[in-house]
């Protein structure tokens, strides 16, 4: 969960902004929703006349518009309660009154980043001013707050966290002070364009992981994005929007804040990696754990589909696939050829001895005669007693030869230590991002013609 916030002077330009009013071929799905409005209605025109005249009630209030933007990870997924619940708690927590101050709230579906615009008049129905000072320290600690108490996804990076224990209710994760950036431009094109590159900046950022791909994933929204770099990397960035242009510290992210957020990126989609690899093969390892204790139960020919499908694993022609990730199921067929002709040659071999178990114990002593073959007769029963008497019913005993069960280990456990090393190299370094990052697409490990594949 991550918020930017702003405060300007114009009511008419924000509102117009958040309701991409300037995009007027959109389609239907990427077009703005608005969520939640509170003494505010009509055209954009209208509610900005309605903020201003609450607004100039108060003549000290000099930037009274605060513009706020939440978003959360792509692959959060939280729905539209939990979201408008955490972006509540949040607000409460800079001291937003959602009866007293007058907004809207507006999400916005253009990127695959879920994220909402808040419009908010700083200037109360009281004529109170709403306290903006440190907010965007105020926002880092209510966000982090709130992903603890709703147990969201935690993201990294942050300059000043919650901290329950600490007398003020926070602390630095750094030594120096972060900087409080605020857009100062008092024309309403100025502060618009800025406002539009810095937010589409911040969206890319939150899922880049790759600094080549920086410029292209700009020029989708149509903004020209230069870059240059020096032997450690990536050192200037510039961008050009709307015939205007602007320095990386002129909208307020700078090339280090870029390779900084490419490299969280980074080491967070290593360690997902190594999650969902772990996961795949403790899998691999219920579904077999499964089969076998199926065969040697008595069951020649186990459900091997419906043992990995409990196990979020689709058991496919060739491969096993996991969210994303495959592996060849060569050793798997031939684990289930040999182990159902075990099975199967077991089971008719226990067949057969009952057989001759129950042939055995259904014979029954002849008649002894009172002369003539009397000493056979007394003997052969004896022997028959004697054999009955020894006889022990056969039992069905399958066991599985534990050497024949397929081991994924060594190939699961090779790609885990690649990924963990490059994230030892990420996270032992400074500033500094992987170049090329292509763990999408090269997760790749030959190990006894086995494999494991991450599929786009």
């Amino acid at each position: 969960m991550i918020a930017f916030s702003n405060t300007g002077t114009g009511f008419k330009g924000a509102i117009s902004y958040v309701l991409k009013e300037h995009e007027k071929d959109l389609p239907l799905q990427q077009k703005p929703i608005l969520i939640e409005q509170n003494n505010v209605w009509g055209t954009s025109t209208e509610m900005a006349k309605q903020m201003r005249f609450i607004a100039d009630s108060n003549p000290k209030s000099s930037r009274p518009v605060l513009h706020i933007a939440f978003s959360f990870h792509k692959d959060e997924n939280l729905g539209i309660d939990k979201s408008l619940k955490a972006m509540h708690l949040a607000l409460q927590e800079i001291k937003f009154d959602r009866e007293k101050n007058q907004y809207l709230l507006v999400k916005h579906n253009d990127t695959d980043v879920e994220h909402y615009h808040w419009i908010i008049n700083k200037v109360d129905l009281e004529s109170k001013n709403l306290d903006t000072g440190y907010i965007k320290n105020r926002l880092q600690v209510a966000c982090d707050k709130v992903e603890k108490e709703l147990k969201l996804r935690y993201t990294p990076g942050r300059t000043i966290i919650y901290d329950s224990e600490s007398e003020k209710g926070y602390r630095f994760t750094k030594k120096e002070m972060p900087k409080n950036k605020v857009f100062l431009d008092k024309a309403p094109n100025i502060s618009d364009t800025k406002q539009f590159v810095y937010d589409e900046l911040v969206h890319v950022l939150s899922y880049l992981k790759n600094v080549e791909q920086l410029e292209p994933e700009l020029s989708k929204k149509g903004i020209e994005c230069k870059t240059t770099f020096n032997i450690n990397g990536l050192s200037g960035v510039s961008f050009r929007y709307n015939q205007q242009a602007y320095k990386g510290s002129q909208i307020g992210i700078k090339a280090k804040d870029i390779v900084k957020s490419i490299k969280d990126n980074q080491i967070l989609e290593l360690k997902k990696h190594i999650t969902s690899l772990n996961a795949f093969y403790k899998n691999i390892q219920n579904a077999l754990k499964a089969i076998v204790n199926d065969y040697e139960n008595g069951k020649p020919s186990p459900d091997f589909k419906l043992h990995f499908q409990k196990n979020e694993i689709k058991l496919e022609d060739e491969n096993l696939f996991y969210k994303g990730y495959r592996i060849s199921n060569k050793p798997l067929i031939q684990f289930r050829k040999s182990a159902e002709t075990y099975v199967l040659g077991t089971i008719k071999d226990f067949e057969f001895k009952t057989h001759q178990y129950n042939d055995l114990m259904d014979q029954e002593l002849e008649k002894v005669p009172l002369l003539f073959g009397r000493e056979k007769i007394l003997a052969d029963n004896k022997k028959l007693l004697k054999e009955q008497q020894a006889a022990i019913k056969p039992k069905l005993k399958i066991k599985i030869n534990r050497s024949s069960i397929p081991d994924y280990g060594k190939v699961f456990i090779k790609t885990i230590q690649e990924h963990k090393d490059k994230l030892s190299v990420l996270s032992a370094t400074e500033n500094k991002i992987i170049k090329t990052f292509t763990v999408d697409n090269s997760n790749t490990l030959i190990e006894n013609k086995q494999k494991v594949t991450r599929r786009l």
